[in-house]
């Protein structure tokens, strides 16, 4: 058994064209899960107890499930939801076209958004709690504080984990295939079904998963450096 090159290279502008939709649902997906981490780890800092506890115990459930069940969870969730919002006049629903785009985002978001709630909260740690002393000695209220100490360091101190959740995120949404969610990897399953080439077909869209990743990798490291220079250890 040898691999069809022929095919692989005719094939890779077929499987590429899949990319946008993956990168779609990439952004969608990262949008949300920040806004979840946002207000998860903002709960999380503050100093209320009893929601605390609450949301630490939600962030755990979640990170407990595995993607796969959230996927197909929220996949078996979507009709009910609409259903229901056709019921008060919201949505006109259709059983011939179900949005699984948005339940593929609201499973890839939760799931990624609890992670990610960790790195608010340890970056936020990170930051020297002497500069909120001393923005407080200075008048500086806790909001001025909040703004223009602890967000711009600990938005740098995050860079680096952020840069690995969201290439995880966008390998992850390969899994969104599973309730008919078109992305780059369905895309390569059709192409090769005629001819029972996957092997090339899969072969074509690890070569543009590690191609996107790698750029993002390198993207994300030349950003850190630039606004990370604060960070840097100073030279004698």
């Amino acid at each position: 058994m040898e691999l069809d090159y022929d095919f692989m290279i005719s094939d890779f502008p077929t499987v590429l064209a899949g990319l946008p939709k993956t990168l779609v649902l990439t952004f969608w997906s990262m949008l949300w899960a920040l806004i979840i981490a946002i207000v998860f780890g903002s709960v999380i800092l503050s100093r209320v107890p009893v929601a605390k506890q609450i949301v630490v115990a939600l962030n755990t459930f979640i990170k407990g499930v595995p993607l796969t069940v959230q996927l197909l969870f929220c996949y078996y969730a979507v009709p009910f939801v609409c259903k229901w919002l056709d019921s008060i006049g919201v949505y006109d629903f259709n059983p011939r076209h179900i949005p699984y785009f948005p339940a593929a985002v609201v499973a890839i978001a939760c799931n990624f958004g609890a992670y990610i709630t960790d790195v608010v909260v340890s970056s936020v740690k990170a930051v020297d709690r002497g500069q909120t002393e001393s923005a407080a000695a200075v008048g500086m209220t806790p909001l001025q504080t909040v703004v223009r100490i602890i967000l711009p360091q600990a938005t740098v101190i995050s860079i680096p984990s952020m840069t690995n959740y969201f290439i995880w995120l966008l390998k992850g949404t390969s899994l969104a295939s599973i309730i008919n969610v078109a992305e780059m990897l369905i895309t390569a399953q059709i192409s090769a079904a005629d001819g029972y080439q996957y092997l090339e077909a899969y072969v074509d869209a690890a070569i543009i998963y590690w191609a996107v990743c790698a750029a993002i990798e390198f993207g994300c490291d030349k950003l850190y450096k630039r606004v990370g220079f604060f960070m840097q250890p100073s030279r004698a």
